[in-house]
């Protein structure tokens, strides 16, 4: 009986090697590679002026991960991610709620911690999806990383690179001047204020100093749209939404 099972044992791992090999990519660990697993964007780092993401706590910003000049057939802002495992085996069916965003320099804070900006769909047969949400965040930072299961994965190779997609928010501050805290306020308005009115040119020039006051196109400078974006999420909401 013992001999029986050893030898169906066998065949099993026999079975599953012969399919490693041979590249089906329906089997795999279990285990999320940092460095086989892949996260792209069109944008390049350092960011380009335009390749901004706007994020607001709520989550309603409504154009998702909107490019404002995206290039002929090209989104900057598409993020494409491939999950791969210690094997190299594509992982099929991880899902969305396991793929989120982070800031690269961690100045971003996410309400809901993973929820904030998830993959559109779980992975498909190649292991592939994509993140083109509303992000629900404050803060500003330079670019995005993408993590999955608590791996923070890079693009094919280590260490992690840091996606060209600079995100920002009219949630600047807290009370006391400290980093966002998930609602837009009086602090925050206080804060742009006074960017713009140190800033801002007329004509516009180059800002020279916070580009995170700099949340509507054109971007590049402090500019009346700016105010106008910031007014649409004032109060916004009134109290912490996570």
């Amino acid at each position: 009986m013992l001999k029986g099972k050893f030898i169906v044992l066998s065949l099993c791992a026999a079975v599953l090697l012969c399919l490693q090999v041979a590249g089906v990519n329906t089997v795999n660990s279990g285990i999320v590679s940092q460095c086989n697993s892949t996260a792209s964007s069109p944008g390049t780092y350092p960011v380009d002026v335009n390749d901004v993401a706007l994020a607001c706590p709520k989550g309603d910003v409504a154009n998702g991960l909107s490019d404002v000049d995206p290039g002929p057939g090209v989104n900057n802002l598409t993020i494409s991610v491939t999950i791969k495992d210690n094997t190299n085996a594509v992982m099929v069916g991880v899902p969305a709620t396991d793929i989120w965003t982070k800031g690269c320099l961690d100045a971003l804070v996410l309400c809901g911690g993973s929820g904030s900006l998830n993959a559109s769909a779980a992975t498909d047969g190649f292991g592939m999806t994509t993140i083109i949400g509303d992000p629900a965040m404050g803060g500003c930072d330079t670019g995005l990383n993408v993590v999955c299961q608590g791996v923070v994965i890079g693009g094919g190779l280590c260490p992690v690179i840091c996606l060209g997609i600079a995100v920002r928010s009219p949630d600047f501050t807290s009370v006391g001047g400290a980093g966002p805290d998930l609602r837009v306020d009086i602090q925050d308005f206080s804060n742009l204020a006074k960017g713009f009115v140190s800033r801002y040119q007329a004509p516009p020039k180059p800002y020279i100093g916070n580009e995170c006051y700099d949340i509507a196109a054109p971007f590049g400078s402090i500019t009346l749209p700016d105010f106008s974006k910031f007014g649409e999420h004032y109060n916004n909401p009134t109290t912490h939404l996570c």
